[in-house]
């Protein structure tokens, strides 16, 4: 019985330590979006991830620890000019105290002049830039 007991608190323990701060992109537009999730330590900037996500689908990065971040996009779709985006920097969580679970919302009204929701309007060379 107590090695029943202690299997089933390492297995608990062990689902417990699996918990991890997560970011979900989600694209509510008809456009190919391209996410780099940037990261900010000590002054300098280095891309975390990479992600595409398909017109109206979502995508979940993972995070095994704290820190800041933000978001660069280029949402590309035949026969239209891409829309590239930087989103405002955001704090992850994940330790003893907790893990942040996030969602962002990208939405992009097409126009003559496509309307992007969110961040600012940045150049393809800074959304090429690692």
């Amino acid at each position: 019985m107590k090695k029943l007991l202690f299997s089933a608190i390492l297995l608990l323990s062990v689902i417990a330590v699996k918990a991890q701060a997560s970011l979900t992109i989600e694209n509510n537009s008809q456009r190919t979006l391209t996410v780099k999730v940037m990261q900010r330590f000590e002054g300098k900037v280095s891309l975390y991830e990479t992600l595409t996500i398909g017109a109206f689908g979502n995508q979940t990065t993972y995070f095994s620890e704290s820190g800041s971040f933000f978001t660069k996009s280029k949402a590309i779709m035949n026969g239209k000019n891409p829309v590239y985006r930087k989103g405002k920097p955001f704090r992850v969580t994940n330790d003893a105290s907790g893990y942040s679970v996030m969602t962002i919302t990208f939405s992009i009204t097409e126009s003559s002049i496509p309307q992007a929701t969110g961040g600012v309007s940045i150049t393809k060379s800074e959304f090429d830039q690692n």
